[in-house]
């Protein structure tokens, strides 16, 4: 369905971000007027990869961008069932009904086929169908309750209306005729591109072909036969065990919106009718069209909504709906732009994106309130770009006082605006994950890696050693665990050691304490000297206690090796005789009471003593909290923690502006 969209190439280091540098940021942010969205037309996979990487362009003046109209809503298609997690069958309530769409495949144009009054509505596979004690329909032999085999009318109906009126038509004369009944009925159909009329939910072509003389005497109508199809779907009602609605169409696929309040005063040309929503055996409430299409042995279901809807029903499910207004326009933004920069990721599935935490957590309407319309009315199209490309802004729980360059989260490419940076506003020991402590023994540690596929470990874990953190971070980058007969494995990349120990650790931001002692890490820094930057370790590798740290670092000077004091950060001398920092120390760790307890009983388990929750990069949800408590406006939140980025709307930018 979609054609692939670029991440943005990724750039350099931040060196610090301090809370009296937050002020100089605000220069960096681009004021943007917030312009309104109409209707939902626009596809997101139009946008191609070539599309995004264009030129940088200015900043928009206030008055450039009132001048500019906005595209319509852009529309994604977010899965709710997909993939290994399809069903037999879904149910979905609408409080008036349904209007039922053929929702073509490329372009995601809806065109309305048919409506329903029946509030309740069973999408399932086209095939003889039983029901189970859950209330799901699926193919069977025995025990059928819905027949697969119809007979259709040659009759081709032009629109919705007409069909409406048609079936209509049909039930009446076979009502006159005396053979109206569960079995014999007439119902709507959409086949290869043509509204039709078809009879019956027979279980065999045996059964329908012994009442098509019956029929075609009722209507006047020639009959024949339809079978079920691998591309086809029904609709049912589980109330009477009828059949609503056929489909079965290559080039798209069944799509069913709620019907909108029939209660409405008509007489008042003011009236707006109330929204109603589509609701699921969970009881969560969406907008927008809901997809049904065949997937393996099941139907899957797709959420098709428009892109400030659909950040309405992330926010209130990854950070909360009660947040002050500006953490939640901050993150209205950082929704908006992670979900442009990763339209690609489950493509393979027919959707843009899925509706769990792999993705962006997002489950409809339920949970929205004022405050969050409010946030992304406000924010309407903003997203967070680096050079005219749309930011991957990735975002994690809590950090604990820095994040991580992004490519040594996974080891994969670096992000130019994503680099690590100190978050001393981030009150992250108010989190109920910001500070964690977990102790294991080697034997257990050794079963558990074994266990998740490091075969080669012959024994107890013995020594683990912090090899490398992250570039100006806390976060541990290296990991080296060797057992008791010597063999050795090294886990590299932050959240790889975070995933990979995933049981005992809540990030990769942790110290490591054993035998009474804390480790003192092997860090690399990086050295901006007038004429090459290089790496150069600490002077020394050992294990001291938990009260001490390192303090200065030796490096090679035009002068020969010289001592610095690192206490604050490293600092380089400058030309002018003074010094200048430019690597901030990240702030140390305090290490816990219970902690220390553990440590002082010197035994010969293992202790993570960590802070934060997540892979660390990008933004912290809870530092966005803070940092917006403390009266940091929105667009500053962002610019603390992505670097040389523009917020702008993103239908000004160049690829948009082509539909």
């Amino acid at each position: 369905m979609n054609k692939k969209r670029t991440h943005a190439e990724k750039q350099r280091l931040i060196t610090q971000i301090l809370c009296l540098a937050l002020a100089a940021l605000m220069i960096l942010g681009v004021i943007m007027s917030i312009l309104p969205f109409s209707a939902l037309t626009a596809h997101a996979a139009d946008i191609t990869a070539e599309d995004q990487i264009t030129p940088p362009a200015e900043s928009l003046t206030e008055e450039a961008v009132s001048e500019q109209e906005p595209i319509p809503g852009l529309l994604l298609r977010i899965g709710l069932m997909f993939g290994s997690g399809v069903t037999e069958s879904f149910a979905v309530r609408a409080e008036d009904g349904f209007v039922m769409y053929h929702v073509d495949q490329k372009t995601d144009e809806a065109m309305p086929l048919y409506e329903t009054a029946a509030a309740y509505a069973a999408v399932t596979q086209d095939a003889n169908l039983a029901l189970n004690d859950d209330g799901i329909y699926y193919p069977a032999s025995k025990g059928v309750v819905i027949g697969g085999y119809h007979l259709l009318l040659p009759t081709v109906y032009p629109d919705a209306t007409a069909l409406a009126a048609g079936v209509d038509a049909v039930n009446t004369k076979l009502q006159n005729a005396g053979i109206y009944s569960s079995l014999i009925y007439a119902f709507p159909a959409y086949i290869n591109g043509e509204l039709h009329v078809c009879i019956g939910d027979f279980g065999s072509t045996n059964s329908a072909a012994s009442k098509a003389a019956l029929i075609e005497g009722a209507t006047g109508e020639k009959t024949s036969p339809v079978y079920p199809r691998d591309n086809a779907v029904t609709v049912l009602s589980p109330d009477s065990k009828l059949i609503l609605f056929e489909y079965c169409a290559a080039d798209g696929m069944l799509g069913l919106a709620a019907r909108p309040d029939d209660d409405t005063d008509s007489s008042d040309p003011k009236a707006v009718p109330a929204e109603n929503f589509l609701i699921t055996p969970a009881e969560n409430t969406y907008r927008g069209i809901f997809l049904f299409g065949r997937y393996g042995d099941g139907i899957s279901v797709t959420n098709l909504i428009d892109i400030d809807n659909y950040a309405a029903g992330v926010i209130p499910y990854e950070i909360g709906n009660h947040w002050k207004p500006d953490a939640l326009k901050a993150f209205a933004c950082v929704v908006r732009s992670y979900t442009l920069a990763n339209l690609n990721r489950h493509s393979s599935l027919g959707i843009d994106l899925c509706n769990g935490s792999d993705c962006q957590v997002y489950m409809g309407t339920k949970k929205e309130n004022d405050a969050v319309r409010e946030a992304v009315r406000d924010t309407a199209g903003q997203v967070i770009t680096y050079n005219n490309k749309i930011c991957s802004t990735m975002y994690s729980a809590v950090t604990g006082g820095c994040t991580v360059n992004s490519e040594q989260i996974w080891n994969g490419s670096a992000f130019p605006y994503m680099r690590a940076v100190s978050t001393p506003w981030e009150e992250y020991t108010t989190h109920s994950r910001g500070v964690w402590l977990s102790e294991v023994s080697g034997y257990e540690l050794y079963n558990y890696l074994y266990n998740k596929g490091y075969s080669q470990l012959k024994g107890a874990i013995a020594d683990i050693r912090i090899a490398e953190l992250a570039q100006n971070s806390t976060y541990v980058y290296r990991l080296e665990l060797t057992d008791i007969y010597g063999v050795k494995i090294s886990l590299k990349g932050t959240d790889i050691i975070r995933t990979t120990l995933g049981r005992y650790l809540n990030s990769a931001n942790f110290v490591l304490g054993h035998k009474g002692n804390i480790a003192i890490l092997n860090r690399v820094v990086e050295l901006i000297t007038a004429d090459s930057t290089a790496p150069l370790p600490l002077t020394e590798t050992k294990t001291e206690t938990y009260e001490e740290t390192t303090t200065t670092m030796q490096v090679l000077t035009a002068n020969g090796v010289a001592e610095l004091d690192v206490t604050e950060g490293l600092k380089v001398l400058q030309a002018d005789g003074t010094e200048k920092l430019i690597t901030e120390q990240p702030d140390s760790y305090d290490i816990p009471d219970d902690a220390k307890a553990r440590l002082e009983s010197d035994t010969n388990n293992f202790l993570f003593i960590g802070k934060g929750w997540g892979h660390g990069g990008g933004i912290s949800q809870w530092g966005i909290m803070s940092m917006a408590n403390q009266g940091y406006t929105w667009d500053q939140i962002i610019h603390a923690y992505f670097t040389d980025v523009v917020i702008q709307p993103y239908y000004l930018l160049p690829a948009y502006q082509k539909q």
